[in-house]
This record gives C-alpha cells, structure tokens and sequence, in this order.
C-alpha cells in the first residue's frame, strides 16, 4: 500500500496515474487497515480514476498455497525435514501436523531469532537465539525501538522542551539564567511564566557552593526536577529538560 500511496501522490519515481487510468486492488481488507485503504481508494476515485475491489469484482489474488498445493510439492520433492517459517503460531503448528500427515520424517517448530542446527542425518535442532525485533532507521543509523534518541522526542513532541543556561563568574556568582522552551503554552496560562522559573532557578543556585564543582550534578538535578515540577502545575506537561553551566 505504501507504494500505491506515493504513486496516488504523485510523489513516486517512476509511475503515475492520471484521469481515465483504472486501478485494480486484487488483495482483501486487512482487518485494523480499513480506514487507510479506503482513505487511499477515495483519493484516486476523486481524481476520476476507477477502482475495482473484491468488493465489486471477483478480483482477489492469493499469495499462499493451500493444503492440496503444498500436498502435491511434498509428493514432488519428496523433503526430509519441514520447518515451517510463515504465519502466526496457530498456522505453524498446523502446518506441521500436516507435514508428519505426509510422513516427513523431520519437522520443527520455531520462533524469530532461533538458530537452527540442521545436518544431513539428525533432527534439526535450536542450538541459541539471534537478536530480533524491530529497529527504526534515525537518519542513516539503525537503532533499537527502545534507543534514548527515540524516547528524547517522543517525549518533547508530548510534554516540549525547556532549556536552561546559567552562567557562573570566577567569584562563584550566578548571573541571570537564561530559560528558553518549545511546545510548552506559555502564553496561554501566565505572565510571569518564564520570571517564576528564573526565581525557582536563582533560589536553587543560592543553596549550592556554585565553587563545588562536586555539588554539579546535584544543582543540575535539582534544577531540573523543581522546574519541571513548575511546569507540571502549570501547564500538566513534564518538558524533557536540559540544563547547560557557563564558567565564565
């Protein structure tokens, strides 16, 4: 569906549709897919293009072999071992009763990631378990569902980003911080929004020995956890929050 998107968007590389072109959907709904399918189908009816669906025409096309299909390979090759790899488990444990049905003399049930021994004479076997899942592709790197990059801005797109500088002189003094933030509604709950995060801020850096480079993280942690908690009565959002010392 993701290439017939782009080629209804115009946004494919090298095929597009246009007025009096016909559009055939051979495949069946996908229950849970019903409001996209029908979201792209609306978009090239609106273009005057037609489109024919199990619905209205004897169209559809299966992809998977049926139990006579696979019976009759099995009678042509004649295999030793059956591993089935395809559909839920439901569907692998049928498909292997129906292979010792056929009389195959090996068959094994598995899971993604099972590394499977297989020789010329012996049951195969799971000997150990490769890593799986799903990975995004973030940028041009290849990180994991649960990667720290990932979890960062999903957090700012729901609860922003509030950012925090102080600068400290030699004596030890902070000057004024200086506070910025993004996705947080501000404008919309108080005035002096920003100037009682400046005080919250001061008033935390008057307790710490700002000459205790020791104290550092813990003025950093605590910084952030009172701001946040300012937010959070505010506006009910826990911005993701970094904090940044200027020794100047």
């Amino acid at each position: 569906m993701g290439a017939l998107n782009r080629i209804a968007n115009d946004t494919h590389p090298d095929v597009n549709i246009e007025s009096g072109d016909t559009v055939i959907f051979s495949s069946k709904i996908i229950p849970g897919n019903e409001k996209k399918l029908y979201a792209l189908q609306n978009s090239i009816v609106k273009r005057d293009i037609e489109v024919i669906t199990e619905e209205n025409a004897f169209v559809h096309v299966s992809g998977h072999a049926n139990r006579e299909d696979l019976k009759d390979m099995y009678q042509w090759v004649k295999p030793r071992c059956v591993i089935p790899v395809h559909g839920e488990h439901r569907h692998i444990k049928e498909h292997i009763s129906f292979a010792k049905e056929m009389q195959i003399p090996f068959n094994l049930k598995i899971e993604n990631g099972n590394v499977i021994k297989i020789s010329r004479d012996k049951k195969p076997e799971i000997i150990d378990q490769a890593p799986t899942g799903k990975i995004y592709l973030d940028g041009n790197v290849a990180v994991s569902l649960d990667s720290s990059s990932i979890k960062e801005r999903k957090n700012i797109s729901v609860n922003g980003l509030l950012e925090i500088t102080l600068i400290i002189s030699s004596n030890g003094k902070v000057k004024k911080p200086v506070v910025s933030f993004r996705g947080i509604p501000e404008e919309e709950i108080s005035e002096t929004f920003k100037f009682d995060l400046e005080d919250e801020i001061t008033k935390t850096c008057n307790s710490f020995s700002l000459n205790n480079f020791k104290q550092e993280k813990n003025l950093i942690d605590t910084i952030k956890q009172n701001c946040r908690k300012i937010v959070k009565e505010k506006t009910g959002k826990r911005p993701f929050t970094n904090v940044n010392i200027a020794r100047v």
